[in-house]
């Protein structure tokens, strides 16, 4: 028995030893070995990042002059830095910015809020600070401390906001539909972007890119660190828009519409309310001036946009784009074209004009005669908009004939231009509510025909060019 006991003891003793062996090599490793790899980890314990986002300066719209139409206005917005930079009391930071009256909700209410979610980060507390406001921080000395900090943004202004709203377009807060299709472009979900008009047909080259602003803190030493990376403002669009034009347009076509209601009888152009007009430069294809009327404010759509959506004449609406209207005899041209183009007519061969146009029995136009009677040639048929002479042209050639005319020289199709547009309708004999006498009403401009502002525009440049239509834009370059 003793010499067992003699043995549990001796192994026993070596087990010990082992262990205790084993103990102070592992205590030498962590203490020499890792001795920088746990100093590390002790210091990343005690210290506190965060990030803060530095928003971009969205790029202005110019006209072909370089005239400002919207920028960006510099604003500023404040936020509670925390904790508390070194040299810096957070009571008495809060006691500044309460004697400043800096206006939103208490302070330690929002930073009791804040402090119980997140350890660390800045705790927005105003927007869009007059420049006394940042004046009267700057003398209390809280910016330069680091306390607070204040963050220059951009805020969209319409230099004119009653010029071309409906072109410019304007931005906003974006939906959660469009925020799945932006965030893998690095956007912010509160950020606004472009919503209509060329705001958002542009919206990535006006944008820009953000910049970011890292902060850590070292609670221990209280030290703090930053790194920044500096935002790029967005690019400025040029427009072939003439903004001295758009004015001096916009203000005929008022003038004309208070004009007709004026002189005119009911159902002659007395209960004219609305309309559009286009100026456009043949040779380039730029648009000079679209004006839609009525309009509205840039500055206030949003305060009064309950009000715009069911104004009398629909202000939201682009006409120049998504109107919808007769040519009446605008068309003239395009079957005078067509018919020059198949050999059906020459510039001097004639129709007689008696007034009324009797081919068919059920359906008999009219011609009012402004100027002319009997034998009637293009030209002077096109002089005087002589109804009986493209009827009897239009029957001759064939709708489906001339409506492929005008539409090669722009009419119901599409222009080309950056924004959505409607491409409008020509009136051909496969028409459901197509008969003999429809033709005829084509052939002047009626019928089924529908096109928009800036499609006349573009066939207007395309008579101009001998039938080369230019291919519309409201942008010449970034």
């Amino acid at each position: 028995m003793k010499k067992d006991g003699k043995k549990r003891v001796w192994f026993l003793l070596i087990f010990c030893t082992a262990v205790f062996a084993a103990f102070l090599v592992r205590l030498y490793w962590m203490q020499f070995t890792m001795a920088d790899h746990y100093a590390k980890k002790l210091e990343q314990a005690s210290q506190t990042s965060y990030t803060v986002r530095i928003p971009a300066a969205r790029g202005s719209i110019v006209d072909r002059s370089g005239t400002a139409l919207v920028q960006d206005d510099t604003v500023y917005d404040l936020a509670l830095c925390v904790p508390a930079p070194p040299d810096t009391e957070m009571a008495q930071t809060l006691q500044t910015l309460k004697e400043l009256d800096l206006g939103g909700k208490d302070v330690e209410t929002q930073l009791a809020a804040f402090c119980s979610a997140v350890s660390a980060g800045e705790l927005p507390l105003a927007e869009n600070l007059t420049q006394a406001q940042c004046q009267s921080l700057l003398a209390a000395g809280l910016p330069q401390s680091g306390a607070v900090r204040l963050t220059a943004r951009g805020t969209r202004t319409a230099v004119d906001g009653t010029l071309a709203p409906q072109l410019l377009g304007g931005v906003g807060a974006m939906s959660a539909e469009q925020w799945a299709q932006k965030k893998a472009q690095g956007l912010a979900m509160d950020e606004s972007i472009g919503q209509w008009g060329l705001e958002a047909a542009w919206e990535d080259a006006l944008r820009g890119r953000a910049g970011s602003l890292k902060v850590t803190v070292d609670r221990s030493s209280g030290r703090t660190e930053t790194i920044q990376s500096t935002p790029q403002a967005g690019d400025t669009l040029h427009l072939y828009l003439d903004a001295d034009l758009q004015r001096t347009l916009r203000s005929a076509l008022q003038q004309q519409i208070e004009t007709l209601q004026a002189t005119k009888p009911e159902g002659k152009g007395k209960e004219a309310r609305a309309g559009a007009a286009v100026v456009v430069d043949v040779q380039t294809g730029g648009v000079l001036a679209a004006v839609n009327l009525p309009d509205y404010d840039l500055a206030s759509w949003r305060q009064n946009y309950a009000a715009l959506a069911t104004a009398q004449g629909a202000p939201l609406v682009n006409r120049v784009l998504k109107g919808q209207y007769a040519p009446g005899s605008a068309f003239k041209p395009a079957v005078a074209a067509s018919a020059l183009a198949a050999g059906i007519i020459t510039p001097q061969s004639t129709v007689n004009c008696g007034g009324r146009y009797t081919y068919y029995a059920g359906y008999q136009p009219r011609c009012l005669q402004l100027g002319h009677r009997g034998a009637v040639s293009m030209v002077t048929a096109l002089r005087h908009s002589c109804n009986i002479y493209f009827c009897d042209v239009g029957r001759r050639l064939g709708v489906d004939t001339f409506s492929a005319t005008a539409q090669q020289l722009g009419l119901g199709a599409p222009c080309g231009t950056e924004l959505p547009e409607t491409a409008g309708r020509l009136t051909w004999s496969t028409d459901e509510n197509y008969q003999a006498g429809l033709a005829l009403m084509a052939a002047i401009g009626q019928g089924n025909t529908s096109v928009s502002p800036l499609q006349l525009a573009a066939y207007a440049g395309a008579l101009a060019r001998d039938g080369q239509r230019p291919a519309l834009h409201f942008a010449q370059s970034t």
